[in-house]
């Protein structure tokens, strides 16, 4: 619950308010457990315990809130909510209101002898229903670049982490060990962290509003060291880069960029370094911070992460990095050389 309160005290978008609600969900549930424990009802030993069953699908289900929100903000409207969560949330109601008339199980095998009981298969039906095809809904929500705030291989993570959740819980549901148990818990509390971090010191915002257009960059400037013959790959690269702006889209990749230029990404990398640039991404990130330059220059800058998130970056860490590499100073102390105003970072 504690992450709750530190997400809570950014609470500038509707993502942070999904994750503060999951993780003050998720201390409940297990202050709960702790009770039940205490007033000698473990959950540990139990085969579907309907009570622990019923609250831990519901955190499950919670835990996608927050996801799809960062996948496309414009996309989550109330109607989608209903369509997506009222099927889950249906049959676990019905479980709370059966869970008194609902059998003691203590092994496996007990699940295929009372399979025929209704209480017994609708807690399976139940169980597997909301955990599997839930697992796999983040990688059928329509996902933009220019419209997330968080990458595609973020999204990847995030639903990896999610379904290993849902794989020590369903394990633990089957079992009732107490070593699943303690995995599902170790892995919530690991996810809590990571996300809290994220959100906190990582991930940037959406804008709250549309930064300037910027305006097209004459082509990147070979270093004069290099020879005077410029490989015909890097002059197709300055050219990709200028028209399509690839440098805007935070997935693009090596292998992406390389079949865009109908090479392998082996020449490209060598093309690349040709070019004077240690790698891919030293070109990517030069290329972001030149036009966030640009940008502060024409004095279009009113908030530093959304001129960050405009060239393509996603992660604060990052972006603050480069620039301090690139330029030797931090953007904040850059802008203010610029301007006397007072600028949001």
């Amino acid at each position: 619950m504690w992450t709750a309160f530190m997400v809570s005290a950014q609470l500038r978008d509707r993502s942070r308010r999904y994750l503060c609600y999951t993780w003050i969900m998720a201390g409940l549930a297990f202050l709960v457990r702790l009770v039940a424990v205490e007033l000698g009802r473990p959950i540990a030993g139990r085969i579907l315990p309907p009570e622990n069953m019923s609250g831990g699908l519901i955190l499950v289900l919670m835990l996608y809130l927050y996801p799809i929100e960062v996948i496309n903000k414009n996309w989550f409207t109330l109607k989608r909510l209903i369509q997506l969560f009222v099927p889950g949330i249906i049959p676990i109601t019905i479980l709370m209101f059966v869970c008194p008339h609902c059998r003691e199980l203590q092994s496996v095998s007990e699940i295929w002898l009372y399979i025929g009981e209704f209480n017994v298969w609708f807690r399976v039906v139940t169980l597997f229903f909301c955990l599997i095809p839930y697992t796999l809904m983040l990688y059928f929500i329509p996902y933009n670049w220019r419209e997330s705030s968080v990458s595609s291989r973020g999204i990847i993570h995030y639903a990896f982490v999610i379904q290993l959740i849902g794989v020590f819980f369903l394990l633990f549901m089957l079992t009732g060990s107490p070593l699943f148990s303690a995995f599902q818990l170790a892995a919530a509390i690991c996810v809590a962290v990571w996300m809290t971090y994220q959100e906190l010191f990582i991930r940037f915002e959406l804008p709250k509003k549309e930064v300037p257009e910027i305006c097209p960059a004459p082509l990147l400037q070979v270093p004069e060291a290099e020879p005077k013959v410029i490989n015909p790959l890097i002059k197709d690269l300055y050219r990709l880069m200028d028209e399509e702006e690839i440098w805007k889209n935070p997935d693009m990749n090596l292998p992406e960029l390389a079949s865009k230029l109908a090479t392998n990404r082996s020449y490209l990398s060598r093309a690349i370094q040709e070019a004077g640039f240690k790698n891919y991404s030293d070109l990517i990130n030069q290329r972001r911070i030149m036009e966030f330059l640009k940008l502060a220059d024409s004095g279009q800058v009113t908030s530093v992460q959304d001129a960050f998130f405009q060239v393509g970056f996603r992660s604060r860490e990052t972006a603050l990095r480069c620039f301090k590499k690139y330029t030797g100073v931090l953007p904040s102390d850059y802008l203010r050389n610029k301007t006397s105003s007072s600028v949001d970072l």
